[in-house]
């Protein structure tokens, strides 16, 4: 090789090398930029008014998920619903397992609570948060809470008519015929007689003067009905409210875990009492709309997409 092509040959190489290494960093650089750009784009979706999303969600009252006193009202997971070992509402109904699915619905488009569906705004798929819905801005209905003293006497007739569809939402099961009940929904006996020619049942009730019946005794308190007489064709008694769960006390007042009281023709929830030095409550307070009115919320949500 003649010397002139090994000079140029050696002053080549270190060009070829510099422009290979300006290449190498334009490819790494572009590279760089094309991943950073991805994950830009995946980790930096928030969903916005306008979005369309889908949410699981559990739903509960006097506390989140998770806390002491919370008691799950509604909710998208199967495993929650399906679980005993969750306390449940009042009102819960366990549906069929293919009904429980996330929920999709607009943001801001006023198909959900309006706290709750602004709820996900700024959130990203995969998140789980809480939100707490203020009891004038969840479910809303006239004012009827009423407070009634322990020592207040109530009288209802011995007897009483229900159609069968009240017999069976009551009881559980439909009757066409007589039936010897050792405990009705006042939690004194009584005997139920069907009329077929208006779909009527008539109840009549046979409790004892100066005994206690259960009316309500499970996992949110106990509820007695203290008969003081029973004669002429009318039942007087007190009621008597115990082993109830607070979530809360203010002076006197204590707020309890709802306590759901249906004879039927009359249902309410008692929200609140006063408790005497025996632990009975001196006087309830008691509300007549469904238990998921004028109750402050509380959700744990999970974002599963965003549309």
């Amino acid at each position: 090789m003649a010397e002139d092509e090994i000079k140029v040959k050696k002053e080549r190489d270190p060009i070829m090398t510099v422009c290979f290494v300006i290449f190498l960093v334009a490819v790494i650089a572009v590279s760089g930029a094309s991943v950073y750009n991805n994950y830009l784009k995946a980790d930096d979706t928030f969903a916005a008014t306008g979005n369309t999303v889908s949410v699981n969600y559990i739903g509960t009252y006097y506390a989140p998920y998770g806390s002491d006193n919370a008691v799950v009202f509604d909710t998208s997971y199967w495993k929650i619903a399906n679980d005993d070992n969750i306390l449940k509402s009042n009102g819960f109904t366990l549906n069929s397992e293919s009904s429980y699915k996330p929920l999709s619905f607009e943001v801001g488009a006023g198909t959900v609570l309006t706290l709750f569906g602004n709820g996900v705004i700024g959130h990203k798929v995969g998140d789980k948060f809480n939100v707490e819905i203020p009891a004038g801005e969840g479910y809303n209905a006239p004012d009827t809470m009423k407070t009634i003293s322990a020592s207040a006497v109530f009288t209802i007739p011995s007897s009483e008519v229900l159609t069968a569809t009240q017999f069976n939402n009551l009881y559980g099961y439909d009757l066409k015929g007589y039936a010897e009940m050792e405990k009705s929904v006042y939690g004194w006996p009584a005997t139920a007689s069907y009329n077929s020619y208006n779909d009527t049942i008539t109840m009549s009730y046979h409790p004892v003067s100066g005994t206690s019946y259960y009316a309500v005794d499970n996992e949110f308190g106990k509820v007695a009905l203290s008969v003081t007489s029973a004669s002429g064709g009318s039942i007087s008694f007190k009621y008597v409210v115990s082993d109830f769960t607070e979530v809360s006390r203010s002076g006197a007042d204590i707020e309890i875990q709802m306590i759901k009281v249906d004879f039927g023709k009359s249902k309410f929830y008692i929200t609140s009492v006063t408790a005497g030095s025996n632990g009975n409550a001196d006087t309830f307070t008691y509300k007549t709309v469904e238990e998921r009115f004028n109750q402050k919320l509380y959700f744990q949500i999970e974002l599963v997409s965003i549309g």
